[in-house]
């Protein structure tokens, strides 16, 4: 997620740990060292575009790494800060508390993390969560916010308390779009092989649903808002791009060939051609809309040039007549179709 809620998280489990006088230097060292794994951003090359969708939630998230990160952090912290009365063991233990909390966080979204690597490389993704979600964020950063000024692990403990709760209600809402989306199938008469079922941007309230059938991928999408009824949005259907599929024009071996399969497993095998740009495939888990199947993302294949590496496109529509429609879409509205 965003680094003011990984920083917000690491402080507040450090600041629930700690005793009153501590309370500062535990949220200090653990918004670090929740926020640390992010350095991987760093990892990314001019000539190679996919560098940094390889090695973004890789090591640097996986569970084993975050008691080496916390401990690094926390000597550092040890080197800087020798007058302060804390010990290393207690640096570390709020360090290593804070690094634990950003894999799981982002385990929680849809953007996949190597959360047990280097034993398993499949990347999680828990689909209860938006890698933006503010309902979720300020209340936990207010209320670390509060512990840190006023010297009280309470409220930080209520913030891990609200946290889990929201996870909770994500949970319950990801179960009621999933229902939805095996009915409009069942509607449909298909029997998907598998489902996509994640948040909009920002928000936990508006669906995306997504389920291939037959070697297409269906897209729609649902507004679920409490104590009202869900409003559907159809969306359509797209043909799914595969390995082999790629292969038929270039070489596996290749350069971009290798690319190929790079986002792929980064897309967890959600692969499609753009609607008009056949050049182009994407990465259907993600959409300015949830019932679109313009891509936030894709790489250009072009087979002329096997040797060099892919070029990431980008689709992001920012402007006020998108973010217009999905507002309303959120509360469940009538929204214009879809050009």
């Amino acid at each position: 997620m965003d680094p003011l809620t990984q920083a917000s998280l690491g402080a507040a489990v450090a600041i629930a740990c700690c005793p009153r006088d501590q309370t500062r230097w535990a949220a200090f060292i653990g918004a670090v060292a929740g926020a640390a794994p992010d350095l991987d951003v760093l990892i990314r090359s001019a000539s190679d575009p996919l560098l940094s969708l390889q090695y973004h939630r890789h090591f640097t998230h996986a569970l084993i790494s975050a008691p080496l990160i916390g401990l690094c952090v926390a000597g550092l912290f040890k080197l800087l800060f020798y007058r302060a009365k804390v010990t290393f063991r207690e640096w570390a233990l709020y360090a290593i508390l804070g690094a634990l909390t950003h894999g799981l966080l982002d385990a929680c979204t849809s953007y996949g993390t190597l959360l047990y690597w280097p034993f398993n490389y499949h990347r999680e993704s828990w689909d209860l969560i938006s890698v933006i979600d503010p309902l979720f964020t300020l209340p936990l950063a207010f209320l670390t916010l509060f512990a840190f000024a006023w010297r009280r692990p309470r409220f930080a403990q209520v913030a891990l308390v609200l946290c889990a709760l929201y996870f909770g209600f994500c949970g319950v809402q990801r179960s009621k779009a999933t229902q939805m989306a095996q009915q409009l199938a069942e509607a449909r008469g298909h029997v998907p092989q598998r489902y996509s079922i994640r948040p909009s941007f920002g928000n936990v309230l508006l669906w995306r649903l997504i389920y291939e059938f037959e070697g297409r991928y269906y897209v729609d999408a649902v507004s679920i808002l409490p104590g009202a009824a869900p409003r559907f949005y159809e969306g359509t259907s797209v043909e799914h791009f595969t390995v082999a599929d790629a292969a038929a024009t270039v070489a596996p071996e290749s350069v971009l060939g290798r690319d190929i399969e790079r986002f792929r497993f980064f897309s967890q095998g959600f692969l499609y051609q753009h609607p008009t740009e056949p050049d182009v495939v994407g990465d259907v888990r993600y959409a300015m809309w949830p019932d679109s199947v313009v891509p936030l993302w894709g790489i250009r294949i072009d087979p002329a040039k096997a040797d060099a590496h892919t070029e990431m496109v980008h689709y992001r529509d920012p402007s006020k007549p998108s973010r217009d429609r999905l507002w309303e879409m959120i509360c469940g509205r009538d929204v214009p179709a879809q050009e």
